[in-house]
């Protein structure tokens, strides 16, 4: 941190200016910026103004804003740092009192302002002077290490940060392969050394500390040493010194705090400031063991011994968190730091300030924060009253006085006992002085019965105490003989019955994996998946047709192959859908030559000026685009027509884009639009046009959607180069799933033979739509050309278009009387089966489930990336758990794999199951874990509940990434990290949305420098993915691992891996959003609206609270099962134990089943999550608290009220399952 300009004022008001240079930088800042400060940074505004015309427009401006700070959210893996607030200065394009999150950045300046008496106190000081110091560095690195693990860490004076994790595979040692071992260990240690030298200074003399078990550490020192030698690197060499080899337990980074606590490693960190710190917790802890009366701890035991003087010169220690400095109240803050300057400035005494990202920190807080070091001791700080048993303070100086001197070091160990030890030599009227003895003579008596009747009490006691064995045993035994029933709680006989002798637990080898280690499991997880394997699952599929209803043969050989696997228990689930297939369709321009507006569907008075293909070209290098029975183009569930009208170019058909139209006065009713695809799911690009009393929609693939790969900028299309093929069209479904999902005549129960029927007009749109090529729509834009307003002229969304350099200008239209568009679909109605595979592992809990799925259906005879990218994965990663059961494994919980048919139409096959199955799955079901397409290009995408974020991210920094600018990197290492939201339009939609069950989905997708993906074309196919998608393979591999780690923990961990903190971050998050919005709209009355969103802040302050005291109580249970097994002849400790562990995961299990609302959604009430659901304008993205946005964007006052307090509800309820 550079420090570039400050001023205090003598009242303890002023502002300095910093400028971060570090991520640790941000720590600092976070300590700094408190509640009510003034803070100015640059920052990004997205502004909307209005032309004359009455046209919006919305640019992103850089600007520099002043907010009054309200919160502050810090993510400690990042370093990042986002600072909320409302804006105190009124700047060109904000106003005072918008609401407004600055993200302070690092290399950019903020200045931060603090107002008010003493607001720039000492400690606020003391934080700018530490985090200025230019000498402020890394105290010490540390390599935490085992064969083919490393992890790199540096102990800074405010953190532990792990900088880097090196995993590089070692081949075991087996006969005559021990050269592979060595060369595989030379790898991983060259690795590793590279790794660290581009993270230290070797300029800089400090310690590096070596860990592992067994001998790997040294080796690695031997190997450092040595190639110093070897390369001549003297600074290197010079590191010798520096280099401390000790024991740990693991390779892993939670071993380094036991590595710290070495007598070696304290000897030589002694002089760093984490050493020193935890020196002193140490020292505390002694003196507390000791109980001398010199350590207290508690604010008001600490308070009391600083106002009598006891910590100061001579030996006295302040101890205190800066945890405590972070108070959201001034007045708290300020009592911490009166009480810190009173012993530094005052008394004389020694303030050390502890980091609560360090250990010794952590410590500190668990004693509530403070604690202290006396210079003399001090009793009874803990005892506020004295009762009136107690025996006075005179007395108790007399004892002192009258007890001999050996009696003196009694007296003080018995701190607790001292006032009954008191009250025992006032009882026998012992006088005070110095000649009192420490024996006397008692009068001993013959003891007297303690009660009358004593006799028959004794017969009493005697008989209900053998009644009540009796009971017992007659109760026991028919237990131990009765069966059990497994289905209904999970745990096998033995486990389950409450005898001594039982074991109380789900298998004998648990908390470890049964069969073999978690770490085994992995290892196969990791080393099953085939790149040819996955070739050889992705060419089969791709090969032929396989069109929801009509690929009965896939499911069949599907589930064969999961047999061969090792699942016998996969079967066909079938269910009775509605849908349409293609008959034949056209579409054609048209042009008047007899100058007349009438035209029959023969085309009479007009000519065909260009007639559209509607086919993609069959190309020789591609197989599957020449199949006589390859797929024709069209939309699934479009209306059948035809229609001869004019027509209008629409952008890409969004909800703003048809609002630009009108407030244009374009003249839309009774045209047909032209569409560009993108920017949301088409099925909702015809819904709209149909509210507007449009007559059809034609939907067209513009190269604007390929970024640079395009023609345009030079490159060839595909078969030849990466750009698009002139003749792709995207196929796909037109239903609106905004409004629900799954078969649109069974709308909410499953679509089995002879259910009833519902309409559904409501859900399918009443207009023709068919899809083209980008070729073929070139001479319908070219027409346009010179009519209507140029899309030029519109806002920064309509400009972009990438058929200028071909003469297409993008206007408007509509087309002139003359120029019309003859449009023809005609789809065949059917109901017909759809086959799922369903493959079940039962686990030895069978209401515990984790859920695994993709779907298998596709839109064209390819189809290798959507969705038979997945599909292979799936393959391979049931093959990799198939391998794993041969060798012994039995899971902890339940695993279901899915090959969904259906999904494309409207995600139908998954949603009949869910609707089928939903007692059972919102009982049992832990999570459902999804992939759609595997791959289509090299960058990770991640959509999940953010109750799954741990999961996602262990997973993924388990697996080596195949696009690696650092060797060694993880999938974690070279992905951004970002997890989205959920939306729709693939199979998680159900299991979500409908059941509230957390779920995820993964996928690589494509760069913007790589090969067009051909999205539902003839080009998705097996030959596009060999030569441009995936060439060598790996991201099919990758995905796979990904997936099958993500679900091993899981299904594995004894506690369930979830994150109910990050779940109440996120809704924060969500929450903040929204109100951002309210204010950027400024249509709402934000005074009145005050009351919904305060009331909502709070409760969800309450169930962030809620979430980390589970998750507290999670974590320290799981400690608890690591330390070991407890003995057999404590069984009701076991008993304890497993009961807490089934309440820890139930309450995980079932939180996000809270956030559902049985009568769902204004308008769509198939969806019953309040916090997720897809967009009603997108289909494709998320809303978050869809309710609350809708209404906001509405302007409706009331469902904002009431959408406020169902979400409120619901938060509650969440908060009394968590707090239960």
């Amino acid at each position: 941190m550079r420090l570039i300009k400050q001023n205090f004022e003598r009242d303890g008001s002023g502002f300095v200016t910093l400028f971060p240079e570090e991520p640790e930088d941000m720590w600092y800042a976070y300590n700094l910026i408190r509640p009510n400060d003034l803070l100015r940074a640059s920052a990004i505004r997205r502004v909307t103004t209005e032309s004359s015309t009455g046209s919006t427009s919305s640019t992103r401006v850089h600007t520099t804003l002043t907010i009054r700070v309200a919160s502050l959210d810090f993510d400690p893996q990042s370093s990042q740092l986002h600072v909320s607030g409302r804006i105190a200065e009124e700047t060109k394009f904000t106003k005072v009192g918008q609401y407004h999150t600055l993200d302070l950045e690092l290399q950019r300046n903020f200045t931060l302002e603090k107002d008010g008496e003493e607001a720039w106190d000492s400690v606020a000081r003391g934080i700018i002077k530490e985090a200025c110091d230019p000498v402020k560095s890394a105290d010490v690195w540390a390599v935490v290490m085992q064969e083919g693990l490393a992890n790199l860490a540096v102990l800074t004076g405010a953190r532990t940060v792990l900088r880097q994790r090196i995993e590089v595979s070692i081949p075991r040692k087996r006969g005559g392969r021990a050269s592979d071992h060595d060369k595989g260990l030379e790898k991983f240690f060259q690795t590793t050394l590279d790794t660290l030298l581009r993270q230290i200074d070797l300029t800089e003399s400090k310690p590096i500390l070596l860990a592992s078990p067994g001998f790997t550490a040294s080796s690695f020192q031997k190997f450092i040493l040595g190639t110093a030698i070897r390369t001549g690197n003297k600074l290197l060499m010079a590191q010798k010194a520096n280099l401390v080899v000790v024991h740990s337990s693991s390779g892993h980074l939670h071993s380094l705090n036991e590595v710290l606590q070495t007598p070696e490693v304290n000897a030589r960190l002694k002089d760093t400031q984490y050493a020193r710190e935890g020196k002193l917790m140490d020292d505390f802890m002694a003196l507390l063991r000791k109980d001398d009366g010199r350590a207290w701890y508690g604010p008001n035991e600490v308070e009391q011994a600083v106002e009598k003087g006891a910590v100061g010169r001579g030996g006295g220690v302040l101890l205190i968190s800066n945890a405590l400095f972070r108070a959201q109240d001034v007045a708290i803050r300020r009592r911490w730091v009166k009480l810190v300057d009173k012993v530094r400035d005052i008394e004389g005494g020694e303030v050390r300030t502890l980091s609560s990202e360090h250990e010794s920190g952590k410590r500190l807080d668990g004693l509530g924060g403070i604690a202290a070091i006396l210079t003399f001791p001090l009793d009874d700080l803990d005892d506020d009253d004295t009762s009136e048993h107690e025996v006075p303070t005179e007395n108790e100086n007399e004892l002192r006085v009258a007890l001999a001197p050996d009696c003196h070091e009694i007296y003080q160990t018995w701190s607790y006992e001292r006032r009954w030890f008191l009250r025992f030599l006032q009882t026998v009227e012992m006088p005070f002085n110095e000649q009192t003895p420490l024996l006397t003579t008692v009068q001993v008596v013959p003891r007297q019965p303690r009660y009358r009747h004593s006799t028959l009490r004794r017969f009493c006691t005697i008989a209900l105490s053998t009644t009540l064995i009796v009971v017992v045993v007659i109760f026991l035994i028919p237990i131990n003989w009765l069966p059990h029933n497994n289905q209904d709680h999970g745990w096998d006989n033995t486990s389950q019955s409450p005898l001594p002798w039982s074991t109380h637990r789900p298998h004998q080898s648990w908390p470890a994996s049964q069969g073999m280690s978690y770490q085994n499991l992995q290892d196969i997880l990791l080393k099953t998946p085939s790149e040819s394997k996955a070739r050889e699952w992705s060419q089969y599929y791709a090969s032929g047709p396989h069109l929801a209803g009509k690929n009965l043969t896939q499911a069949l050989w599907t589930r064969e192959r999961w047999q061969q696997f090792g699942v016998p228990d996969s079967s066909i689930v079938t269910y009775d859908v509605y849908l349409r297939y293609p008959l034949g369709h056209r579409l054609a321009l048209l042009e008047n030559n007899n100058e007349t507006d009438e035209v029959d569907a023969t085309g009479e008075g007009y000519e065909v000026r260009y007639e559209c293909s509607m086919e993609e070209d069959v190309l020789t290098e591609d197989p599957t685009t020449g199949l006589d029975n390859r797929i024709p183009t069209f939309h699934g569930y479009s209306a059948n027509g035809d229609i001869t009208a004019q027509y209008v170019f629409v952008n890409f058909g969004t909800h703003h884009d048809f609002q630009d139209l009108v407030k244009a006065n374009v003249s839309l009713e009774g045209k047909i639009a032209i569409v560009k695809y993108g920017r949301g799911f088409r099925g909702l690009k015809v819904k709209e046009a149909q509210q507007l009393g449009m007559a059809g929609v034609v939907i067209y693939s513009d190269p604007q959607e390929d970024g640079k790969i395009t023609e345009k900028n030079g490159y060839k299309p595909y078969p030849h180069g990466p750009a698009r093929n002139p003749s792709s069209v995207q196929r796909g479904s037109v239903q609106f799933i905004d409004v629900a999902p799954g078969d649109p005549t069974t709308v909410g129960y499953p679509s089995k033979p002879g259910v009833p029927r519902q309409d559904p007009s409501s859900i399918l749109p009443s207009i023709p739509s068919v899809p083209i090529s980008y070729r073929d729509a070139i001479p319908l834009l070219q027409a346009l050309n010179g009519y209507g307003p140029p899309a030029s002229d519109f806002n920064e969304y309509w400009q972009g278009g990438g058929l200028d350099y071909l003469n297409v200008s993008y206007d408007i239209g509509p087309s002139p009387p003359s120029i019309k568009l003859h449009l023809v679909n005609q789809q065949e109605h059917i109901t017909t089966p759809l086959w799922n595979v369903i493959g079940i592992i039962n686990g030895t809990l069978a209401d515990e489930v984790v859920i695994i799925g993709n779907h298998r259906d596709a839109w064209v005879a390819g189809g290798a990336g959507d969705p038979n990218s997945g599909s292979a994965a799936l393959n391979e990663l049931v093959r990799s758990f198939g391998v794993a059961l041969e060798k012994g494994w039995k899971p902890l919980r339940t695993i279901v794999f899915g090959s969904w048919d259906g999904e494309e139409y409207a995600v139908i096959g998954s949603t009949e199951w869910v609707e089928e199955y939903l007692p059972w799955l919102s009982k049992a079901t832990i999570a459902y874990l999804n992939v759609d397409i595997g791959t289509s290009g090299p960058l990770l995408q991640v959509g999940a509940s953010p109750l799954l974020q741990k999961a996602v991210y262990a997973a993924t920094a388990l697996v080596q990434s195949p696009n690696q600018t650092v060797a060694g990197q993880s999938v974690r290492d070279t992905w951004d990290g970002h997890i989205r939201s959920l939306g729709s339009g693939s199979d998680f939609a159900a299991f979500q949305d409908y059941a509230g069950i957390p779920s995820l989905q993964f996928k690589f997708t494509g760069a913007p420098d790589s090969p067009v993906y051909h999205y539902h074309s003839n080009y998705d196919s097996f030959h596009w993915m060999d030569t441009f998608g995936d060439r060598d393979w790996h991201y099919h591999t990758t995905i796979t691992k990904i997936w099958a780690l993500a679900a091993a923990s899981l299904v594995e961990s004894p506690i369930i891996p979830f994150s109910a903190t990050a779940y109440a971050e996120h809704l924060a998050s969500y929450l903040k959003s929204i109100e951002e919005k309210a204010s950027d709209i400024g249509t709402l009355d934000l005074l009145e609206q005050q009351a919904p969103f305060h009331n909502l802040g709070l409760a969800l302050g309450r169930f962030k609270n809620a979430t980390v005291r589970f998750d507290r109580s999670a974590s320290s249970l799981e400690q608890q099962i690591k330390r070991g097994n407890i003995p057999w002849w404590k069984f009701w400790q076991r008993l304890k134990l497993f009961l807490e562990v089934k309440k820890v995961n139930d309450g995980y299990k079932y939180l996000e089943r809270h956030f559902l609302y049985e009568k769902g959604l204004d308008g769509r009430s198939w969806f019953k999550h309040v916090v997720y659901a897809p967009g009603r304008y997108t289909g494709y993205s998320g809303a978050t608290f869809p309710g609350l946005i809708e209404a906001v964007e509405d302007n409706n006052k009331t469902a904002v009220e009431k959408w406020s307090k169902i979400i409120e509800e619901r938060i509650h309820s969440a908060t009394a399952w968590l707090s239960r």
